[in-house]
């Protein structure tokens, strides 16, 4: 049995300490020659030639990533995953390319329907981003402040608010249009260009197809 100062776990030890993702040496610890090398169990899973040379090629100094079994890039992973990850991903770009404007998704969002829409009570507001009227609530309260909208009463039931954009909160649309153009307009140029066409249709198909089910 090796001694605990073989792993360097003690301060005095001059062996140097394991580190988290280092590719031990193989054989560190001697066998003994009468010793047989230990046969896998029935339990033990084993793993195929294929597999084993896909760890092999995705070693990158001394670390080990995942291979292709998990890769989001696979041909075999489902359309229904493949669209989620995309979604997912866009999202994180979409965030990045605006956090510049210290201004959240959702609250980006919020600005876009109400420049679409002139003005929107709370209710409705919160209808056309599929969120609680209270998360809504506490969603354009900074925006109040950073005064981006404004807020007055209804004019058919006073008891209602209606939100809508200010002279400032217009001008963050055009920087928040910009914003996506780059970011998309980035990413269609790394298409084929005789591929780019199609990608555009296909995008619109499929949002008029998620718009019809959303309008239901």
């Amino acid at each position: 049995m090796a001694k605990k100062d073989q792993l360097g776990l003690f301060g005095g030890s001059d062996k140097k300490a394991a580190v988290v993702g280092e590719t031990a040496p193989a054989q560190s610890i001697p066998r003994s020659p009468a010793m047989p090398p230990p046969m896998p169990s029935a339990d033990t899973p084993t793993v195929s030639p294929e597999l084993s040379d896909r760890f092999e090629s995705h070693k990158n100094d001394g670390q080990l990533r995942i291979p292709g079994a998990i890769d989001p890039r696979r041909p075999t992973l489902p359309f229904a995953r493949r669209l989620s990850d995309l979604n997912r991903r866009l999202q994180l770009l979409e965030r990045e390319a605006k956090a510049h404007l210290n201004i959240t998704l959702p609250q980006a969002h919020a600005i876009h329907a109400l420049h679409d829409f002139g003005s929107l009570r709370m209710q409705e507001l919160a209808a056309n981003l599929g969120l609680a009227q209270s998360t809504v609530t506490r969603l354009v309260a900074p925006l109040k402040r950073m005064d981006l909208l404004d807020r007055r009463p209804d004019r058919e039931d006073g008891r209602a608010t209606r939100a809508f954009l200010t002279e400032r909160g217009t001008a963050v649309v055009d920087q928040l249009a910009r914003a996506d153009s780059e970011l998309y307009e980035g990413l269609l140029a790394r298409l084929p260009a005789t591929r780019r066409a199609e990608v555009v249709a296909a995008v619109e198909l499929l949002h008029e197809v998620v718009m019809d089910l959303t309008a239901e």
